[in-house]
């Protein structure tokens, strides 16, 4: 009885769903959510409790067999046209197969949201008239013991249903501080900031770290179903940065290597997500960066490489896309998944070379505005931030914007069940500032 309560207020708990009747093996919920959505299936509820935490007593219950899943994954050839995730919905196929025929054609622009400003919409569509066709949010705030905050979740459903757009997702996770210690609060991602949370504890059954992960996956799972009941597609990059020994999750030491600790930790988001949860929005993006971190093919549909040169550089980064394809199996997509300069597409799509990057993801604040010393975006009368030219000239990002090689914003396709209206911080900036609007708008379908 306890397991059918739970799974009823775990559905129940889903926005604006419209029906928490079904709550067996496979949930046959639907959202209203969006407006243009109907019949949109859910995947299995997550348990929760009376206050709507999830229930770990449920959660605990089902371990993730490594062993077992990576026979499976074996038993299978990596297959690059098609989606890794068996549970995937049509909202979610139709932008995979999109991705998948413009690759190594043509690259889709990025860029990282953080501040509800979006000053970096406003630097883009000043000196363009037109928007990045993907934007990168957060799960940073929606996991730990800290209040919670949707703010990512919501603006993500806004920029897919209202403004057409691509959603990628990466997760800062953040753990507590002192695992045991009652008495030490807090909770970080970063090594240097966490003084007692183990890695090979996180991925053993039966430690407080443990219960910590499966608590935050479970946790994660509400949130993506929340995006998924939306109608809006995912690429999902947990666990990123792998390679480094700068988040909690890295291949950090010879032990942490030898006992595959970073693998056992992806295989167990993986298959909660994907075998558990079955959650049907998900686009899997790998970030390991490393032989040392490489996981199953089977588990991811993208691959990708942070980029952070010292120096001005806007090459194709050809160097870091060898690497990054020397540790693949298969045809699978490849992308900067954040880069601190925009690549010249004259130099990804050179005839001589063989650089394929899906997306470049640009980073938040100072990767594409003008800063202070401290990082704080710096704005003018009107709340007009400026680009930064250290990073781009103004030439430069518009013959990025203008390049038949890179897809923007007004560029895209519809996808089922969006509209597109021009974002409410963009409207709000122009009627602040009409004599800074473009001259001209590619957003026009937009601003209807």
């Amino acid at each position: 009885m306890k397991r059918i309560i739970a799974a009823l207020l775990a559905v129940c708990t889903l926005f604006s769903l419209s029906s928490c009747a079904n709550t067996g093996t496979e949930s046959g919920a639907t959202s209203t959510e969006n407006s243009n959505q109907s019949n949109v299936t859910l995947s299995n509820p997550v348990a929760v409790d009376e206050n709507g935490n999830v229930d770990m007593e449920v959660a605990l219950s089902y371990e993730t067999d490594i062993d077992a899943l990576i026979k499976e994954l074996e038993s299978r050839t990596p297959d690059g046209t098609k989606p890794v995730s068996k549970n995937t919905n049509a909202e979610t196929l139709e932008l995979f197969n999109y991705l998948r025929s413009i690759y190594g054609k043509q690259t889709l622009s990025g860029q990282q949201f953080f501040g509800s400003e979006q000053y970096e919409d406003i630097v883009y569509y000043m000196e363009t008239g037109d928007l990045p066709a993907i934007k990168g949010f957060d799960m940073i705030f929606s996991s730990g013991d800290q209040e919670i905050n949707d703010k990512h979740i919501d603006e993500a459903i806004k920029w897919h249903n209202e403004q057409n757009g691509i959603v990628t997702f990466c997760w800062h996770w953040k753990v507590p501080v002192d695992i045991s210690s009652d008495s030490v609060k807090g909770i970080a991602f970063y090594t240097d900031e966490i003084t007692n949370f183990s890695l090979e504890n996180a991925v053993t059954p039966g430690t407080k770290e443990y219960e910590i992960v499966i608590r935050d996956i479970d946790t994660i799972a509400i949130k993506l179903q929340r995006l998924e009941a939306a109608g809006v597609p995912v690429l999902w990059r947990p666990l990123h940065e792998a390679s480094g020994n700068w988040f909690w999750w890295g291949v950090s030491d010879k032990e942490t290597l030898k006992n595959q600790l970073y693998q056992k930790l992806w295989y167990m988001v993986y298959d909660r997500l994907e075998n558990y949860h079955k959650l049907t929005n998900l686009i899997w993006v790998w970030n390991g960066q490393a032989k040392k971190c490489a996981v199953k093919a089977n588990t991811y549909d993208i691959a990708g490489m942070d980029v952070y040169p010292s120096t001005e550089n806007h090459s194709a980064q050809e160097g870091q896309y060898k690497t990054l394809a020397g540790l693949i199996e298969g045809d699978k997509m490849t992308a900067l998944s954040e880069c601190g300069y925009i690549p010249d597409p004259d130099e990804i799509y050179a005839d001589d070379s063989k650089v394929k990057w899906l997306y470049y993801m640009p980073w938040n604040g100072e990767f594409i505005c003008e800063t202070t010393a401290t990082g704080a975006i710096i704005t003018a009368l009107g709340g007009t931030p400026s680009l930064n030219t250290a990073r781009a000239s103004s030439e430069f990002l518009k013959k990025v914007y203008s390049s038949d090689k890179v897809i923007t914003l007004s560029e895209l396709p519809d996808f089922t069940g969006t509209t597109k209206k021009l974002p409410d911080h963009i409207k709000n900036w122009e009627a602040n500032n009409p004599d800074k609007k473009p001259a001209e708008s590619k957003l026009s379908a937009f601003e209807q």
